[in-house]
């Protein structure tokens, strides 16, 4: 597939990596594309270095709507996309004045995903036609002991190399900022306060080839 005649950037915000390594895996359809991973306290500081942004939301939808109220505040308020448990309750015409431009459940397929913000990078509204369905499946707690997604062990194996995050963006051609977080997930599951501790743990736990 070619890449998009203006492709453009992305920024997840996330808190459950989980869904984080999901949407993310799902936009790699996005040929061109520029994909950034972060948590809700980031994303001001990502969006000054990247102002025209289409901000993804895969968060709780309490969650999603604190996101929405706070980024409209900002002296440049982001086009948002929303992936939620029950974007129905969230497509309302309050969200849309702050900003909301497309929601999608949880269950959107990578094409349609990528489809919306496509869409809304082209300045359009986009909703996906079981947002009318809404889901009512929970969100995972990132929690000690959680299992490591398939991103986040082959991060651990390039911790173990001791590659910095620099040498890790690079080997995995993504951004340093979403290889921030998912170390810091990744210290977050294995209960290590460093790098080193989380490589041990991970040794331990026959996650690495010794």
């Amino acid at each position: 597939m070619s890449g998009d005649a203006r492709p453009g950037t992305v920024i997840i915000v996330a808190q459950d990596t989980t869904r984080a390594a999901r949407t993310e895996a799902a936009l790699r359809v996005l040929k061109g594309w520029r994909v950034d991973v972060c948590r809700p306290r980031q994303l001001e500081g990502l969006l000054t270095e990247h102002p025209e942004a289409i901000v993804t939301l895969v968060l709780d939808d309490d969650a999603t709507r604190r996101m929405l109220r706070t980024t409209r505040t900002w002296p440049r308020s982001p086009a948002v996309v929303a992936v939620s448990d029950d974007p129905a309750k969230l497509w309302t015409s309050a969200a849309r004045a702050l900003g909301l431009r497309a929601a999608l459940p949880l269950g959107a397929t990578a094409d349609e995903l990528a489809a919306a913000i496509r869409a809304v990078h082209a300045g359009l509204l986009a909703l996906h036609p079981e947002a009318l369905m809404p889901s009512r499946v929970g969100a995972a707690a990132v929690a000690e002991g959680a299992p490591l997604t398939a991103r986040e062990r082959e991060i651990v194996e390039l911790m173990a190399e001791g590659a910095s995050n620099r040498i890790i963006a690079l080997r995995l051609a993504i951004s340093r900022h979403t290889v921030k977080f998912h170390v810091a997930s990744i210290l977050a599951k294995l209960g290590a306060k460093s790098r080193t501790g989380a490589v041990a743990v991970a040794l331990r736990r026959g996650l690495l080839a010794v």
